[in-house]
């Protein structure tokens, strides 16, 4: 097992030391080590992460900054860091705290976000840091210049200094300010939406347009916004009402057409089966209504051709999904309608 010193770069508390190592350098001499057996303490058979041989807690650790989960605190003993952090590392390190006093002043860093996801961002904070630094030392005190945390994007990020190393996963961290807001263009104006998925970005300007051509809403503001069951969801909020839908009903709108002609035009050249096999020919005449059409409440919004395989048959078959948009209560979900065409057999 390989085990490089840090003391390669000297302590840091020389001024005359003007010398800082960058991320990959600072990894190739961590200290690569067996689990320390300390009270209370014990860690689980190795095994591989990321090219890392590591040891995880056998349970949660409690520290003085609260309880650091099994995967937030990894021991790596064996494997090249140095080869990991020049993979995977997004830039520079992270400055450690002189005292544990200080960690309050730490600022977030988000090294990725989930445009679905109930926390929108991943990464360090000031509490994952500092519970890291506690299970690498022991919770005894330190020399910040001696320690070195080193964002890896989505990868868990590392925390080295003398005692060893640490394989840190990202956490939900606290959402940075409107960091990733979008501009999306409605039929009325062009409003700011809080949103990174572009299939989700795709169906909120669709679901706009069809709140303005079948509802004659002009949608003012779109709020963003997640429920205890990790929904995210936008608030398309109008003069009078406010119309609520999750992300996930916003990116089905994502690739529907709106033109049936182009269904149509496929089916009247035949087309071909999921399991392979010859050209086969459908019939359809077409939608019964257009997008756009108010029906019964529902808001007709796409058509998309696909391949089913319903209960009573042995076989795909082929159909047009007709989706549309409902209010259920206090939100609007989407949905789709399956349209069996007829097979031509050749």
């Amino acid at each position: 097992m390989t085990d490089h010193r840090l003391g390669t770069f000297g302590d840091g508390d020389s001024a005359d030391n003007d010398l800082t190592p960058d991320a990959v350098n600072i990894a190739r001499c961590a200290t690569a080590c067996r689990a320390p057996n300390r009270d209370g303490a014990s860690w689980a058979s190795p095994d591989k992460d990321w090219g890392l041989t590591t040891q995880r807690p056998a349970s949660t650790t409690n520290t003085s900054a609260g309880r650091a989960s099994k995967q937030q605190t990894r021991w790596v003993v064996d494997g090249d860091v140095g080869e990991y952090v020049e993979q995977y590392a997004t830039g520079d390190c992270l400055q450690i705290p002189a005292t544990y006093g200080d960690f309050s002043s730490v600022d977030t860093r988000v090294t990725f976000i989930d445009g679905l996801a109930d926390s929108y961002g991943y990464g360090i904070d000031a509490q994952a840091l500092e519970k890291a630094l506690r299970v690498l030392t022991g919770g005894g005190r330190y020399t910040a210049s001696k320690y070195s945390a080193i964002p890896c994007g989505k990868q868990p990020w590392i925390l080295t200094g003398p005692e060893g190393t640490l394989l840190c996963s990202c956490m939900p961290v606290e959402r940075p300010e409107n960091p990733y807001t979008r501009e999306l263009r409605t039929p009325e104006t062009t409003l700011q939406i809080e949103e990174q998925n572009q299939a989700v970005l795709t169906g909120a300007a669709e679901f706009a347009h069809l709140l303005s051509d079948a509802l004659g809403v002009s949608i003012e503001t779109i709020d963003y916004h997640s429920t205890a069951r990790d929904e995210a969801r936008h608030s398309f909020v109008g003069e009078e009402d406010k119309f609520t839908i999750k992300a996930s009903d916003l990116a089905q709108l994502h690739g529907l057409t709106s033109d049936p002609s182009v269904i149509q035009g496929t089916v009247s050249r035949g087309v071909q089966p999921t399991n392979g096999g010859d050209t086969v020919s459908v019939e359809w005449d077409g939608p019964e209504h257009p997008v756009g059409y108010l029906d019964g409440g529902d808001v007709v919004a796409g058509y998309e051709f696909a391949w089913e395989q319903p209960d009573e048959s042995l076989e795909d078959v082929a159909v047009v999904r007709e989706y549309r948009i409902t209010q259920n209560h206090s939100r609007w979900t989407v949905d789709y309608r399956t349209h069996r065409l007829a097979s031509v057999v050749p």
